[in-house]
């Protein structure tokens, strides 16, 4: 019974671990392609293809879509984390205090 149970956990802690890898290979994918796109926008903006305002406009964009990506992979994989504490109730204590 005992060696029927270290397999178990012996089969969990391997799937585990192999799901925390493919996490990781999935961010790291995602960082290497927004240092891509970030070094593609660097290089027209050396070569004069792009004014500064453009780069600044499309390297603010791909901020935007690479931390929202982020945080979605990263809730997907770690889950939603701790939650925030709702808001006390004022009725019976006064109101507000300032």
């Amino acid at each position: 019974m005992k060696s029927v149970f270290n397999f178990v956990v012996l089969l969990f802690t391997c799937l585990l671990i192999a799901g925390c890898a493919t996490s990781d290979r999935q961010l790291r994918k995602l960082e290497s392609a927004y240092q891509a796109h970030l070094g593609e926008y660097a290089a027209e903006l050396k070569s004069g293809e792009i004014t500064k305002a453009e780069h600044d406009k499309k390297v603010t964009q791909l901020n935007a879509r690479y931390g929202r990506r982020r945080a979605m992979m990263e809730r997907d994989i770690y889950g939603s984390g701790i939650k925030s504490p709702s808001r006390r109730s004022t009725i019976g204590r006064g109101g507000r205090r300032y």
